[in-house]
């Protein structure tokens, strides 16, 4: 048998819809739509079956034939598609944990009123509408349950990640990525992140105090930092050992004209604090 004649009888085609169905392996079914916007719109259809929690038996018979076939055919899809532009019935406490949160949405936000509203309505939304629903919801109860404060933190250093650093570099316009801050105030706590305000770090030791890498010759050791990041920082480099004082003199009044910076910080992009408030934080 010719392989064209093996393709005639595996590949149907449907042309009034535009997809190809492939019947095999036995217990797998694909899809394939011969134009973006076909394929846009059955996907988000497969989206709003996955997520439904009306009670039309139509429906959830193909919900669960998509969890067990990955997908559906043409005439299940346009017969699905009218479902699920009907008004159903939904019953709150039968749904999903994260679509209560949703339909219970009591905020201000209009796109989570709408989306709750919608799935009231019909039952169902669409995985993006879904996802960026929860980030919303989500976003306002970490606001809700944020303790602003005003906690001087002297003597206290962190070491931060680079997103961090080049999220503080593009807003106080910095030529480096600040990873080395000593806190001066803590400002802010939420369930995944603290907010800080800081300056570039006074301490010395065996790293640089710009780009946290070793110190390995004489000059750098001297002055905290090599020739790279002090012209970064915009202060003149040492040419021989008897100008580390005004170097030091130098960094120490760019530290100030930097000044303080506020940033939030998720928890987990902080390598490293130490410190008495990260002790009593954590307990909180």
């Amino acid at each position: 048998m010719g392989g064209q004649s093996i393709r005639s009888k595996l590949i149907k085609k449907v042309p009034e819809r535009g997809f190809f169905i492939l019947p095999y392996p036995k217990h797998s079914l694909s899809l394939y739509s011969q134009n973006d916007k076909n394929m846009t719109t059955t996907t988000t259809t497969l989206d709003r079956v996955r997520n439904y929690e009306g009670q039309n038996s139509f429906v959830l018979k193909m919900k669960n034939v998509i969890a067990k076939y990955n997908g559906l055919t043409p005439n299940q899809l346009e017969a699905v598609e009218k479902c699920l532009n009907a008004v159903t019935t939904v019953k709150v406490e039968e749904m999903t944990e994260e679509m209560k949160r949703i339909v219970n949405y009591t905020g201000e936000n209009k796109f989570v009123k709408d989306v709750a509203a919608k799935l009231q309505k019909f039952g169902t939304l669409t995985e993006k509408q879904k996802s960026v629903a929860l980030t919303q919801i989500q976003k306002e109860e970490d606001q809700e349950r944020t303790i602003r404060m005003n906690w001087p933190t002297p003597g206290e250093t962190i070491i931060i990640g680079r997103k961090i650093g080049q999220d503080l570099k593009k807003t106080y316009g910095l030529e480096f990525n600040p990873m080395l801050i000593d806190i001066t105030k803590l400002l802010g706590v939420s369930p995944k992140a603290v907010k800080f305000a800081g300056k570039m770090t006074i301490k010395r030791g065996k790293i640089c105090t710009s780009c946290m890498k070793d110190l390995t010759d004489e000059f750098s050791m001297l002055t905290g930092m090599g020739k790279i990041c002090a012209k970064h920082m915009r202060v003149p480099y040492i040419k021989d050992v008897s100008e580390a004082a005004r170097f030091r003199e130098d960094y120490l009044k760019r530290v100030e004209e930097i000044g303080e910076m506020e940033f939030w910080i998720p928890r987990k992009q902080i390598k490293k604090w130490t410190g008495m408030t990260e002790a009593i934080l954590r307990s909180m």
